[in-house]
């Protein structure tokens, strides 16, 4: 298996008149995603997060484990055209590896159901993908969505990338990957955008005259987490842990 890049991440809360600021100042160093929709550097984004019976992952992310990982299939859209991605983000602190191999959606379906499919073609991340399931009997447990503004640094030997996500949402998970019928939005974020700063190699110079420029703040932020906290009553002290998710 090749070696995967490390790369880094920190995360930031901002308003939204902040963000704006923000984004202006970080255009005379960086270009939009070439992702983005109609040139620009916004889009959608959907993940459904898998977990086992005892919440094991959300359990990790909320007691602030250092080493901890993330499984998810990922889309940009939701119709038949859109491929699935299948994800393993795991980290190590601020350090960040992330496995990932596309499907076609009827694929991916049969997948999280636990189901073989005939002539899939294999590769090093969809095994690790279908291990990490297997060994967790991890099940689609929430869906998250939210919309995309991401940044590119032009010099493309330092690979920075910031994101600006906002208008976070979460729904319990469908059968077939279909849109839910409702979003609800992560209530502890609804009126912020959180920053996210990707790297790899070294902490670029400007980004550090960035965060004095602005004086933002660093903030963990999880939006697995608070989708979890959101659709059930697993936080301290709750009674009645949902059960629900399986697929």
């Amino acid at each position: 298996m090749a070696e995967k890049t490390t790369r880094f991440e920190i995360k930031y809360r901002l308003n939204k008149a902040h963000a704006d600021a923000v984004v202006k100042w970080i255009a005379n160093f960086m270009e939009p995603d070439a992702f983005g929709e109609g040139g620009s550097a916004s889009y959608s984004v959907h993940s459904l997060y898998l977990d086992d019976d005892d919440w094991s992952v959300y359990r990790d992310t909320r007691n602030g484990m250092f080493r901890r990982f993330k499984i998810r299939a990922r889309t940009y859209g939701f119709t038949p055209k859109h491929n699935v991605f299948l994800e393993i983000k795991s980290r190590a602190g601020e350090a960040m590896w992330k496995s990932r191999v596309e499907v076609t959606r009827a694929e991916a379906i049969q997948l999280l159901r636990g189901d073989v499919v005939p002539n899939l073609r294999s590769s090093p991340q969809l095994e690790e993908f279908l291990a990490q399931r297997d060994l967790r009997n991890a099940v689609p447990k929430a869906w998250v969505t939210y919309r995309r503004d991401a940044w590119v640094g032009k010099d493309r030997e330092t690979l920075v990338r910031v994101t600006f996500d906002s208008e976070i949402a979460a729904a319990p998970p469908t059968a077939d990957l279909s849109e839910p019928p409702v979003w609800t939005l992560l209530p502890d974020v609804k009126d912020l955008v959180i920053l996210e700063l990707k790297y790899t190699h070294s902490y670029p110079p400007w980004i550090a005259d960035l965060v004095r420029h602005f004086d933002i703040e660093r903030k963990a932020m999880s939006k697995y987490r608070h989708a979890v906290d959101l659709l059930t009553d697993l936080r301290p002290h709750s009674r009645k842990p949902w059960r629900g998710g399986e697929l």
